[in-house]
């Protein structure tokens, strides 16, 4: 049994050494020399040599973060520290262009013109035995807190949105396509909100029946890896509120 890859790191968002944490999301359009403001760091992988670059910029009447990928891969990542409750996570993103051939049912095809991930500090012992395991090793050999459960909104190229599926890597993270590649939903923005309870739930199941675990991190991506493609994204300000 393979216990753990390095493909499993990357679609985890498991990259993530950060002993600092936040109570509160600090707004991406704070940054004043175009990089993303701390506590938002960009996570790259020492496999994958090539880097989506993110820039926060003047765009459409909004301060941004203007995200593009060429054949390139890494993560946005914000700590936290905070109780689920009754979180409700908002963003706004726009995209412009998807990555060639994408497609999640397979590794070469696991790139994603924009995500947006939370990150859950699930305890191990709500995973089965092999999950456990896996998770165990994995911070033994690689030295870092990897997260037990990760739910990422994904804007997809071709799946309808409401699909919901596990990541192809590990199904530790689970996908909700909030947003497809089809025509009339490109070039302009979309605003989300989502429920982090209801969504936990629905994602992870008989996980959830202990209470649904604090946030640890948000994070987002824009990657073409994979492919070997191209990728343009925007992304406003994420936050955490209440109802």
């Amino acid at each position: 049994m393979t216990f753990m890859t390095p493909g499993w790191l990357l679609a985890g968002l498991c990259a993530i050494s950060l002993a600092a944490t936040a109570q509160d999301v600090t707004p991406l359009s704070s940054s004043m020399n175009g990089r993303v403001p701390p506590p938002w760091q960009v996570i790259t992988l020492p496999k994958i040599p090539r880097h989506t670059s993110y820039e926060v910029v003047n765009f459409d009447g909004r301060r941004v973060v203007k995200a593009t990928a060429d054949g390139s891969y890494a993560n946005v990542v914000h700590p936290l520290n905070t109780d689920t409750g009754t979180a409700v996570l908002r963003w706004s993103w726009r995209v412009d262009e998807f990555p060639a051939g994408s497609d999640l049912s397979v590794k070469r095809g696991d790139d994603l013109a924009a995500k947006v991930c939370v990150l859950f500090d699930l305890p191990l012992d709500r995973l089965s035995f092999f999950d456990r395991l896996k998770i165990e090793l994995g911070r033994r050999l690689f030295r870092l807190d990897l997260p037990a459960a990760t739910l990422c909104y994904v804007w997809d190229r071709t799946l309808a949105p409401a699909t919901w599926l596990p990541n192809i890597y590990t199904d530790r993270v689970r996908m909700l396509v909030l947003r497809s590649g089809v025509a009339g939903q490109q070039t302009r923005w979309f605003d989300e909100d989502r429920d982090l309870r209801d969504d936990f739930i629905r994602a992870f199941g008989p996980e959830a029946q202990g209470g649904v675990p604090r946030i640890s991190a948000i994070a987002f991506a824009t990657d073409a890896d994979n492919t070997g493609s191209r990728a343009l994204a925007y992304f406003g300000d994420i936050t955490l509120a209440t109802p």
